[in-house]
């Protein structure tokens, strides 16, 4: 088992403080990202009540950026100068940011029910990880994360009980579920097994985003919905992603 680090000045060694900081890198920008997301899908709520809840979520994830943006700077990041380069986060999801365009509440709620989950497996990792202060931070914010996530499953279980919305969910559900997978990044990568022999991670990406999939497995069968097949997908699954939806859905 790796040795706990608890805190700044306990970090072993220039490798382990820059693996930190990579990994607090791609969360704090994806923590923006995600607010700036939110603020494009309060356009299309389809109740007051729904706009106040996502304006909630885009202040949770801002509150979340303060959090890993503290550990950050005390490992010497100006971060005034990091928000100034970072005022349009959004490609930092999937490298285009035309991915996360929101147009309408079709696409707010696939981005909140797979996105948001997406990311939120991914931080799972990091709770259990050897860097005590990263790992407590992401346990207060997976706290909040929870809510985003059964409102996402919530609204996507409304919306796909009529026919012609559940076709054009399932017809964009491609492009939600590559930018999704690219949260996790490639598996069997080195950088991938330097965090798991130190501590920072405990599994693989490739198993972290089968994971993720087999938490939506039967949201997607009850919602009659079903993943695309590897031969559609611009990008490459690991072995261990599971594909495949009971089907027929429950009946409505």
């Amino acid at each position: 088992m790796a040795a706990q680090i608890r805190s700044k000045d306990a970090i072993p060694d220039q490798a382990y403080r820059k693996m930190v900081l990579t990994l607090m890198d791609k969360q704090a920008g994806r923590e923006v990202a995600t607010a700036e997301v939110f603020g494009q899908c309060v356009l299309y709520a389809p109740t007051v009540e729904d706009k106040i809840r996502i304006t909630r979520f885009q202040h949770e994830e801002l509150k979340h950026f303060q959090l890993i943006a503290r550990l950050m700077a005390e490992l010497g990041v100006d971060m005034d100068a990091y928000v100034r380069d970072r005022q349009k986060a959004g490609a930092r999801f999937t490298g285009d940011e035309a991915d996360i365009q929101i147009q309408d509440w079709i696409d707010a709620t696939l981005f909140n029910f797979m996105i948001d989950r997406a990311a939120t497996f991914q931080l799972s990792e990091y709770t259990r990880g050897s860097y005590v202060p990263l790992a407590e931070a992401n346990r207060v914010i997976l706290k909040e994360e929870e809510g985003h996530k059964n409102f996402g499953e919530a609204c996507l279980e409304e919306m796909t009980r009529d026919e012609a919305t559940r076709a054009e969910i399932q017809r964009r559900f491609k492009k939600w579920f590559v930018a999704s997978i690219r949260i996790f990044g490639r598996a069997k990568t080195p950088g991938n097994q330097y965090c798991i022999d130190v501590g920072l991670k405990t599994r693989d990406s490739g198993d972290i985003a089968a994971a993720y999939l087999d938490s939506i497995r039967l949201v997607m069968a009850r919602c009659g919905l079903r993943f695309p097949d590897r031969s559609e997908l611009p990008l490459e699954l690991p072995p261990q992603v599971d594909l495949t939806v009971s089907q027929p859905a429950l009946a409505r």
